[in-house]
């Protein structure tokens, strides 16, 4: 999904130096913040990004109406979002939270033959296709410990360094995985294709009752340097070695070959397809790996005003952003963004004691393909 709307309100004191521009799509936290800090701090956040390469997110889960643009490779939707609070006493800081996380991976073929489906359109004849969808979905809440370390260089140069380890409590899970080919032709469809798709909300005939849990870490690290002319890298890694343990999980497993499908004298499409499967009767344990996340920028100050370049990743996909900060004063600041993945304009204004930033592709959220929200 392919914008945002992002407004993030913050609680809070800064740590070695105040947040320039925020090119920061992903919202990470970077436990490098915390150094430097001596005295005690209430926070609160909540953050919220969803973009699409090809639909406009409102139309995720409806007809896909409206502009489709897929990509020629692999086309990516994402979710991300945060709710937190928590408070630092010197640079250690503990929080809890709620996170909700959905990336979808498909590539042209599937995800036309989905918005096909959506439009109620039928295939053109002739066309070979390679199926290909990774999905990967969470909603977990848990807590958080920090610790921020300081040094200070012989040149004047300051240097931050940070980790954290958070607890998980999944509350809801969905990982799949579909492959395989197609062919459509006069008949219909001939495919080939195998499916695995873990569930917590999955409900099959004859499933055993019980309710899926999960548990779970994920681990943060985060950097920072500051140079004497006010030069600043910050770089934050989220979810490393993160883990949720799945119990009681809906899991089912599928091969379908449809060579047989045929069109019957009559002109009706007769389906005879091999479909063979299991669902786990008595449900599974699964493991689910999160999805590591990095972000980087760099901040230079000209006069009153900070230019910035930076990017995040995940699963090998780059969302660069620019952006520049203005100081109205000594206690208000303007920002303006552009990301180059998802071609959103935000802008933002902080102080003190909080930031707000908001961006969008489009002025209208019913069109546009990324839009979020942080308060």
């Amino acid at each position: 999904m392919k914008n945002i709307i992002r407004i993030t309100v913050v609680l809070a004191g800064c740590a070695m130096v105040s947040a320039s521009a925020r090119a920061d799509l992903l919202g990470l936290s970077n436990p490098a913040d915390l150094a430097g800090m001596t005295n005690f701090q209430l926070y609160s956040l909540a953050t919220l990004f969803a973009g699409s390469d090809y639909i406009a997110v409102n139309q995720a889960s409806g007809n896909w109406n409206g502009s489709y643009t897929p990509r020629d490779g692999k086309n990516l939707s994402l979710l991300t979002g945060r709710v937190e609070a928590g408070a630092s006493w010197g640079s250690w800081r503990i929080a809890v939270f709620d996170r909700v996380e959905g990336v979808a991976q498909s590539n042209r073929d599937t995800t036309n033959v989905v918005y096909d489906n959506k439009q109620n359109l039928a295939m053109p004849a002739g066309q070979n296709l390679i199926a290909y969808l990774n999905l990967q979905f969470f909603l977990a809440d848990g807590v958080r410990l920090d610790k921020g370390f300081l040094v200070n260089g012989s040149d004047g140069t300051q240097y931050a360094f940070g980790a954290g380890f958070s607890l998980l409590n999944g509350t809801r899970s969905r990982f799949t995985s579909l492959g395989g080919v197609a062919s459509s032709t006069s008949a219909g469809y001939s495919f080939d294709a195998n499916l695995q798709d873990a569930n917590s909300r999955g409900n099959y005939p004859f499933i055993s009752t019980a309710t899926p849990s999960g548990t779970g870490y994920s681990m943060d690290l985060g950097g920072k340097i500051v140079w004497t002319n006010g030069s600043r890298l910050d770089v934050a890694a989220n979810d490393l070695f993160g883990r949720i343990y799945w119990h009681n999980m809906p899991y089912t497993t599928e091969t379908a070959n449809s060579a047989t499908l045929t069109r019957n004298a009559a002109g009706y499409i007769s389906y005879n397809p091999t479909i063979s499967g299991v669902n786990a009767l008595n449900r599974t344990s699964v493991v689910q790996a999160l999805n590591p996340k990095v972000f980087t920028q760099y901040t230079y100050p000209v006069a009153n005003v900070d230019l910035c370049a930076g990017t995040d990743w995940i699963l090998g996909y780059w969302l660069p952003q620019i952006g520049t900060a203005y100081h109205v004063n000594a206690n208000w600041k303007t920002s303006l963004n552009y990301d180059f993945r998802f071609n959103t304009v935000g802008v933002g204004i902080e102080n003190k004691w909080f930031y707000i930033n908001a961006e969008s592709q489009t002025l209208s959220l019913a069109t546009s393909k990324a839009f979020g929200a942080s308060v």
